[in-house]
């Protein structure tokens, strides 16, 4: 069924009816494009995530297909206990459904949206808000042989052991956050739980992901970026001046929520370091 904002597309998954909201760009009938995944927050769903991170206008402008998954829970609530959250590792997923696959979901998603339409397959990348950002990262260690590259807002990445193929992250973090601190320790709103300094955490994640050069530092107005290297890999840090619990240049997720940077593009980004690293081909 098209909406204004997309496609609502729904498949059953493990006994459970899953919704999909796909946007597609114009023209895109029979063309095979790229796919971003966009993964909302706890207690967001799909419109909200295309409200907040403006990828949507972006994908009518640059030629590429974004799906939001709507994950498991009650949508517009915060409340850990019950609102809409992805399985990303023991705390963070909904506890009314314990143990839900979201990995194995979201690629049953890639493979519905090619259903509707081709999808480039060397281009599928994962981009994630708030402790979705953590789903993200945790879709790099469990599925590199298809995800090209992440990107992750407001979020820390997850342990694990170092995926089968290195794969390139884009982070940022607003130094005002009071969800997910970026000096670390337990926020004083959303989920209580504790999380790693981001600049430590990111700079983990890039030994991870093989680099061994950096961090080089560059700027962006008071916005800094850290960027580590190694071979084709690159894992690049926006710390964001000032910012609180946002996506940056995009929109505040709900009425009183913290207010996004309005000078740094993070959709655009996102999209450039996202075309900058389709997998290789085989």
């Amino acid at each position: 069924m098209s909406h204004g904002q997309g496609h609502s597309l729904r498949l059953d998954w493990r006994g459970e009816a899953r919704k999909v909201l796909l946007h597609d760009p114009p023209d895109a009938a029979g063309r095979r494009l790229p796919l971003v995944l966009a993964l909302h927050g706890t207690g967001g769903t799909g419109r909200i995530m295309a409200t907040l991170s403006g990828l949507s206008r972006l994908a009518d402008r640059e030629g590429f297909r974004v799906a939001y998954p709507q994950a498991l829970g009650e949508p517009g609530t915060e409340d850990p206990a019950r609102g809409a959250a992805w399985n990303a590792g023991p705390g963070f997923g909904c506890p009314l459904h314990p143990g839900t696959d979201d990995g194995g979901f979201l690629q049953a998603v890639v493979e519905r949206v090619e259903r509707h339409g081709p999808v480039d397959p060397r281009r599928i990348y994962v981009a994630g808000f708030s402790n979705r950002a953590r789903m993200a990262t945790r879709m790099a260690l469990e599925a590199s042989g298809w995800v090209a590259a992440i990107a992750a807002v407001a979020g820390s990445p997850v342990d694990g052991p170092a995926p089968a193929r290195p794969v390139p992250t884009l982070a940022f973090h607003g130094t005002e956050d009071r969800h997910i601190p970026y000096l670390g320790g337990t926020g004083s709103q959303g989920r209580r739980l504790a999380a790693p300094a981001a600049p430590g955490a990111w700079a983990r994640w890039a030994t991870l992901m093989g680099c061994d050069q950096g961090p080089e530092q560059t700027w962006r107005g008071p916005h800094a970026l850290d960027r580590w290297r190694g071979g084709e890999v690159e894992v690049g840090l926006w710390t964001v001046a000032g910012m609180g619990h946002a996506w940056p240049g995009g929109r505040a997720y709900a009425p009183g929520a913290d207010a996004p940077a309005p000078d740094l593009p993070a959709a655009e980004l996102i999209w450039a370091f996202f075309e900058a690293h389709p997998l290789e081909a085989p």
